[in-house]
């Protein structure tokens, strides 16, 4: 298992996961597709451009991608692995109303610099990702019940991070 796919909606806690994923095994590079799909000040690529540059990265030998579920029609097929963070609603809530005031005037790490957290944008954006919830929850369902050639684990809690964290590890051996 080389290849893993982290997703789930915003504030689940993609790229602090696939951080920790990277702890235990540090030759695999962690992939952001924020980084991919943002420029400067919260522009979005054009999709072309996002594309091209997933493409390349999926054809590297390994990796640990974290995004949201619009990587997943690109990126499933050249997985090996799919973990789908669904935490209950109101722990995802909770980290959305947080995650601006841990970075508060700066770029979280697995962005692009220019985009800055600032608490009005932020919530704004979770605003409208809590709205579209089911939608998110949905698609990501359809496509972790389809990819049956994958290891796929659906994370609910800490305890099934935990799972995914050691069964991680031992891919390597």
């Amino acid at each position: 298992m080389k290849k893993l796919i982290i997703t789930g909606a915003n504030g689940v806690g993609k790229s602090h996961f696939a951080d920790k994923l990277a702890m235990v095994r540090p030759e695999v590079p962690v992939i952001s597709f924020d980084a991919i799909k943002l420029e400067k000040d919260w522009q979005q690529r054009p999709r072309a451009e996002i594309d091209v540059t997933l493409a390349g990265e999926l054809e590297k030998e390994a990796w640990i991608l974290e995004g949201g579920p619009s990587l997943l029609a690109q990126a499933v097929e050249k997985a090996d692995a799919l973990v789908w963070l669904d935490p209950p609603e109101h722990v995802r809530a909770w980290q959305l109303a947080t995650r601006p005031w841990t970075h508060l005037g700066s770029t979280r790490p697995e962005l692009p610099p220019g985009n800055i957290d600032w608490p009005w944008q932020q919530y704004k954006f979770a605003l409208r990702s809590l709205k579209n919830r089911s939608r998110f929850r949905t698609y990501i369902s359809e496509v972790f019940s389809s990819a049956d050639r994958l290891q796929k684990w659906r994370c609910r809690n800490e305890s099934d991070r935990k799972t995914v964290v050691t069964q991680w590890a031992k891919a390597q051996d």
